[in-house]
């Protein structure tokens, strides 16, 4: 009698804890995305002391402007691919009137998950550095 109960416990048990891998590996989820997606060639062309419609132009409307102080200015990227870890990022800026006097930034750096194969800028050929271009020929 208490074989029958462990083994049915066990069947129990099992067949519950197997419902969470098989969400996971065979239910769809979606990737979600919020928030302002900035990379560092953006955050680069940030400097203190610009203006407040400079950093708009730069980098977009932030993402939250802190309701008791509109001189903190709040970027933040979330991204939770389908079945995978959440990736955070947050940008944060200060102003003094409307120049800009404080930025601070974490996981500014991990690249975009959503992106398979991020193109990688390439020097330049040899045509392009010389200044010379070949024109195909055509026919007349």
């Amino acid at each position: 009698m208490t074989i029958k109960k462990i083994l049915a416990s066990l069947i129990v048990t099992f067949s519950l804890s197997g419902c969470s891998y098989l969400y996971d590996t065979f239910v769809y989820q979606i990737d979600v995305v919020q928030g302002n997606y900035i990379d560092d060639e953006k955050l680069a062309k940030i400097e203190v002391g610009m203006t407040q419609q400079q950093i708009i132009y730069v980098l977009g409307s932030p993402m939250l402007i802190d309701q008791f102080d509109s001189s903190k200015w709040y970027y933040i990227r979330y991204i939770k691919p389908g079945g995978e870890d959440v990736q955070q990022s947050h940008i944060f800026l200060t102003f003094d009137g409307n120049k800009l006097i404080e930025i601070s930034s974490e996981n500014t750096s991990a690249p975009n998950p959503l992106v398979k194969n991020p193109k990688v800028k390439e020097e330049p050929n040899e045509a392009a550095q010389t200044g010379d271009t070949k024109v195909p020929l055509t026919s007349e």
